[in-house]
């Protein structure tokens, strides 16, 4: 059985979920949580651990420094815009080199 990955950057939430045991400041928690307890208990999902500046997710929700952006955005496999116009160029230009 295959599970799913989630990376998360937080090491005392990977604790709380992998932990059964709840602890006194974790009584109140949401619905969510014990879905996602249950599905890392049947082997349907596994928590890893990321550093927070390898999160891809911090390009969609933080201000990031240009190095950090430019690094997540390569991982996205997104490229940028005068790149993406010069290969569009290019392109053209060798199909009407063609006729």
């Amino acid at each position: 059985m295959s599970h799913e990955k989630l990376y998360v950057d937080n090491s005392s939430t990977i604790a709380l979920v992998k932990n059964l045991v709840f602890h006194d400041r974790s009584k109140h928690i949401d619905i969510r949580f014990h879905y996602l307890q249950d599905c890392i208990t049947n082997k349907e999902v596994k928590v890893k651990h990321v550093k927070t500046q390898d999160q891809v997710v911090n390009i969609f929700s933080r201000p990031l420094k240009y190095n950090v952006f430019a690094k997540i955005r390569n991982m996205l496999g997104v490229i940028k815009k005068s790149r993406l116009m010069r290969d569009v160029k290019s392109k053209l230009e060798f199909s009407f080199s063609e006729q």
